[in-house]
């Protein structure tokens, strides 16, 4: 059994709604949903009925509701307990996208054994939400649900390979990049955003790779097979950045925890990551 799925299970008992519950633990509302379905067909009844637009818990819903609350209180106590030999150690999530210089940056300002966990923005969070993780670096949403600090704000640019037929030039207007053979780094956070603003655009690109891997894809960029969409501090050298006019997409890096030993480490962390956003925050060099 998921015990993961009964913390969404317990949300969704507390809240009473499957939008407030997903909101809550920071998951979307289909994965709350196949969750619960999980669940009951784990115990073999129904636990919610639908009820209008939402859901209503059932009987059997408010009798599980105990054993689960128990359940989760004794593997918490459990974890708590196996963890005292390794209080010392910091649980540290990253965003696959990051430069390698932000990393650096987080180990040498604390003093401690850490654990690195690379993830995506909504793994992290929902690590941060269930405090498998103490602190993270990563791409902060809208609203976050957890203690934060916003280390940097950045745009998107485009990269290209020194042969690129826009190598060289330090601006290009969206509508130039129709058809342009394209790189999609499967793992960017703002994939979404950016497919609905090339929408918009009337933008169509010719997507001639895809990876999840940040270094592949700035290989692939660097040899030519084509250009790519990312943050401003992309930290891959080998690369030419342009400014896209008319592209409004950006994403703000910072810190989120939980923990006490999360913020203790949002403290240490703050000033030696902030103090990396200038050299971060400038285009790569051209090799």
């Amino acid at each position: 059994m998921n015990v993961q799925h009964l913390r969404y299970f317990l949300a969704m008992m507390e809240t009473g709604s499957v939008s407030r519950a997903a909101e809550r633990i920071g998951i979307t509302q289909p994965t709350l949903s196949v969750a619960l379905k999980r669940l009951e067909n784990e115990f073999g009844v129904q636990l919610f009925a639908a009820d209008g637009r939402g859901l209503r818990a059932l009987p059997s819903a408010k009798r599980l509701e105990q054993y689960a609350r128990m359940a989760v209180r004794a593997l918490s106590e459990a974890k708590r307990d196996l963890d005292k030999g390794a209080s010392d150690r910091l649980r540290i999530g990253l965003l696959p996208s990051l430069s390698p210089g932000w990393l650096t940056a987080m180990v040498k300002a604390w003093d401690g054994p850490i654990q690195i966990v690379e993830a995506s923005v909504e793994e992290l969070q929902e690590k941060i939400s269930r405090e498998s993780l103490d602190i993270v670096l990563t791409a902060l949403p809208d609203q976050p649900n957890s203690p934060h600090h916003v280390i940097l704000r950045e745009p998107f640019k485009l990269f290209t390979g020194n042969t690129h037929e826009l190598a060289g030039q330090r601006t290009v207007a969206l509508t130039a990049l129709n058809q342009q053979p394209f790189v999609l780094r499967q793992s960017c956070e703002r994939t979404g955003m950016g497919r609905r603003l090339a929408e918009v655009a009337r933008i169509r690109f010719k997507v001639v790779a895809k990876t999840k891997q940040e270094a592949t894809a700035a290989a692939l960029v660097a040899a030519g097979l084509g250009c790519t969409l990312a943050p401003r501090s992309w930290g891959f050298s080998g690369l030419n950045s342009l400014e896209v006019a008319g592209l409004q997409l950006e994403r703000s890096i910072g810190l989120l925890w939980k923990t006490t030993k999360g913020a203790r480490g949002a403290t240490k962390m703050i000033d030696a990551l902030e103090a990396q956003t200038i050299s971060l925050a400038k285009p790569p060099a051209i090799a």
